[in-house]
């Protein structure tokens, strides 16, 4: 064991708690994400699957010397696959920077134990709504603490830090919309990846507003197509999962589908982890203070007015649908429609009077 503890109370010890954050503060979170974000972003334009050549021990466990019939999938299984995990990944940039930021901020350690971040982040709640409402009262109650937990120790607020700093509580404020918001309930997209799979990726689904209608023979042109005569809504990955929204009245099961516009997914997940980069160096600094070893990651280049709106822009979200009725047998389950960021518009799909059309040339 690297750390060279061994348990000689049943308390955290001032020494054992110090080695533990010793340690934990070598980490390098802002790279993590880097690395996982560029193979993804590869990854969504490479087609290619390992051979034995390439990946002789893989092949060597399962006692096999040909790929063929191995390793199958197509272009669309490829980007569906990097779809999945970019959600993923933008949810555990959220998670990593709010748990953080409770254990630094609202945590408590238990009695007895010293003071351990790396300890207040695996003691934190389970549930995130409660990671993000002592965090946010923490915050309220102290009004600089946001500053301090940004900056390292020493840091003149200048007119580009109060920048960067109004910049990162920007993003902050997203990533807990990502993590407790129950509209388009995405924290549940997470959770149905993560226990199951239980989720439905497509990518050969597109829905498109158009204003000209099928003829009598059924045919679209194609030129009834494009910027100013149609407006494009699912025309990515789409990701389907079931929820049960925790909201009262309770409502009934609903359906969820969101737009997976790749590289914007993981443009948020940099822009989450960026902050979270800033906060973890500065909380090493103030753990080792003038002892600061080499091996701690360096502190980021924080980014100044690059709100969530500017990357994600007018882009749609996801829709929203209701499958059961809610439980009571009187309340009205919730409006079906199409998310924006910050913004919803009611639409109701009439599935009963469906025509459909065949794109022609023209």
């Amino acid at each position: 064991m690297h750390l060279h503890l061994r348990a000689d109370s049943v308390h955290l010890s001032e020494n054992h708690a110090k080695a533990l954050d010793d340690e934990f503060f070598l980490s390098h979170p802002a790279a993590y994400f880097a690395s996982r974000i560029s193979s993804l972003l590869t990854a969504e334009r490479s087609m290619t699957a390992p051979s034995p050549v390439d990946e002789p021990e893989f092949f060597d466990a399962l006692g096999l010397t040909e790929a063929d019939q191995l390793l199958i999938f197509e272009e669309q299984d490829r980007r569906l696959q990097v779809a999945v995990e970019a959600l993923g990944l933008r949810h555990q940039a959220a998670e990593a920077l709010l748990r953080f930021m409770y254990a630094i901020t609202a945590a408590k350690p238990n009695e007895g134990d010293a003071q351990s971040t790396w300890l207040a982040i695996a003691d934190s709640p389970t549930a995130l709504i409660d990671v993000v409402r002592k965090t946010i009262a923490a915050l309220d109650a102290d009004e600089e603490l946001f500053l301090r937990c940004l900056f390292p120790p020493g840091t003149r607020v200048t007119k580009n830090a109060a920048a960067a700093a109004e910049t990162a509580a920007a993003w902050m404020n997203h990533a807990i919309a990502l993590l407790t918001g129950d509209e388009l309930s995405v924290n549940a997209a997470n959770n149905k990846v993560k226990h199951g799979l239980a989720v439905s990726a497509r990518g050969d689904v597109r829905i498109e507003f158009i204003t000209t209608p099928p003829d009598d023979l059924g045919r679209i042109p194609v030129s009834a197509f494009g910027e100013g005569k149609s407006v494009p809504i699912f025309d990515r990955p789409m990701l389907t999962y079931l929820s049960r929204p925790h909201v009262k009245p309770k409502q009934g099961l609903e359906a969820i589908s969101l737009r997976v516009d790749v590289p914007v997914v993981l443009a948020e997940a940099w822009m989450i982890a960026n902050v979270y980069a800033a906060m973890f160096h500065a909380r090493a600094k103030r753990h080792f203070g003038d002892r600061m070893p080499d091996g701690v990651a360096p502190y980021p280049t924080l980014a100044i007015g690059r709100l969530p709106e500017h990357v994600i822009r007018g882009r749609p979200l996801g829709y929203r649908e209701a499958v059961t009725l809610p439980p009571d047998g009187t309340t009205q389950p919730r409006t079906s429609g199409l998310f924006f960021h910050r913004s919803f518009v009611p639409m109701d799909i009439d599935y009963d009077n469906k025509v459909e059309g065949v794109v022609v040339e023209g």
